[in-house]
């Protein structure tokens, strides 16, 4: 009976030693609260693009340049429409509101964007909505019970006393604190937004991308990534105005921008860059992967050479900060010449002997590419001081980089390699 006392007594004492630790494990924490907005989709399809006056840039995503107009996308809100004629003085002329707006591409004056999970084919005479196909995107997230999908994630920060219990809810985030809010704790889209083409399209008729795009046009069909990074889904639009889901090629994981070059398609994850011979453009035919470390990864393509950047400190992993060079001469068996690292890559262009190089933060730099093997060995000149996202090439005879990022719009001329010369700027509101 006593060593049952005392062994009663010893128990009653740890566990009230533990709950006093419990109790007094609190501590003030801040960190991001993440609350999805919904849409009915009645509300997503009776959205549409509305012309505006010009709004000052606030948060640019994808860009295109088309007949002398660059297009910027303004996450999640519209496109800003920029007059290019003289790179010198580039002006902001219109802002066509688009909700829910994340990619664009252009062909023989129609714009097509995502308005969520819709399609819209916007004329670029008069920025009238000309075409609709309905819910032929993917959703972020699909309530089907009440006929909803999630059309955005909305950030919260919050800072309160929390438990050891009630920290265990949060996840670690670039180099933040997250937590799941509104009772979506299984939403698979939640562990996605954690996890998350120029040269050959320099004809007239066709918009030229930046190398993070993820719309793209080749001939009569328009090629997309869907939100799951999957798929790549294919629309025919022969009559512009009347898009027709044709067919959905699955390809990968975390597929992430699409690069077209002749009749061939490469196609950026962030595991490596799938090659696809695209000459039946229903029916394209994967050639081979390159494999790499987890990473973010826009390619790139000139000549016999695929261009890829890696860059760490995103969503799409912890991979290295370099530009991998690799021989596709032989589509089936590309093979990595040389890796140079780099700070911190982002986008890229290449145009004639020169290689545009988004550094991230660390500004734009401009390469020799006259051996592309060697590349990286030949810094020519550097503009700093700002963040650079993506580089365009402005096609024909005028060697101008028009450069997105967190700061602005730059366009700077590169006619002497050695001594960037910055033309223009339009800043980012503040």
């Amino acid at each position: 009976m006593k060593n049952f006392s005392l062994l009663l007594l010893l128990s009653l004492s740890a566990l009230t030693f533990q709950s006093c630790i419990k109790d007094k494990c609190q501590r003030t924490v801040t960190y991001t609260r993440i609350d999805p907005v919904y849409k009915t989709l009645d509300e997503v399809h009776s959205g549409t693009a509305v012309r505006e006056a010009p709004r000052e840039l606030k948060s640019p995503g994808q860009i295109n340049y088309y007949n002398n107009r660059m297009f910027v996308v303004e996450k999640a809100e519209g496109i800003h429409v920029i007059d290019n004629s003289n790179p010198a003085n580039p002006l902001n002329t219109d802002f066509i509101k688009v909700p829910g707006i994340t990619d664009l591409a252009i062909k023989d004056g129609y714009l097509f964007a995502n308005s969520y999970v819709d399609l819209l084919v916007i004329n670029l005479n008069n920025f009238v909505v000309e075409g609709r196909a309905e819910n032929v995107l993917q959703p972020l997230w699909m309530d089907i019970a009440n006929n909803q999908i999630i059309v955005e994630y909305k950030e919260t920060q919050v800072t309160e006393e929390m438990s050891c219990d009630d920290q265990s809810s949060l996840y670690e985030f670039n180099g933040g604190w997250v937590k799941r809010g509104g009772g979506f704790a299984n939403d698979v889209a939640f562990d996605a937004a954690l996890s998350s083409s120029a040269e050959s399209n320099s004809s007239s008729n066709v918009g030229t991308g930046g190398s993070l795009s993820h719309f793209t046009i080749i001939g009569d069909y328009l090629y997309t990534i869907q939100h799951d990074g999957y798929d790549l889904s294919i629309y025919d639009v022969k009559q512009p105005t009347s898009p027709t889901p044709a067919t959905t090629v699955p390809i990968g994981v975390h597929l992430e921008t699409l690069f077209p070059y002749g009749d061939k398609l490469f196609v950026g994850s962030n595991v490596g860059m799938y090659i696809y011979d695209n000459s039946d453009p229903l029916n394209p035919v994967q050639l081979s992967v390159f494999e790499h470390a987890r990473a973010c990864d826009p390619v790139f393509v000139h000549g016999n050479h695929a261009y890829v950047t890696l860059w760490d400190g995103s969503a799409c992993g912890a991979g290295p900060n370099q530009l991998d060079v690799i021989d596709i001469t032989d589509l089936t068996n590309p093979i990595l010449k040389k890796s140079f690292s780099m700070k911190n890559p982002h986008g890229l262009s290449v145009k004639g002997n020169s290689l545009l190089l988004c550094e991230g933060r660390y500004g734009l730099e401009i390469y020799d590419n006259t051996d592309p093997e060697t590349v990286g060995n030949h810094l020519l000149d550097k503009a700093d001081n700002f963040f650079a996202q993506d580089v365009i090439s402005l096609p024909g005879n005028n060697n101008v980089a028009m450069v997105i990022g967190e700061d602005g719009f730059y366009q700077y001329d590169f006619n002497d390699r050695s001594n960037l010369k910055l033309l223009s700027k339009i800043s980012i509101e503040k």
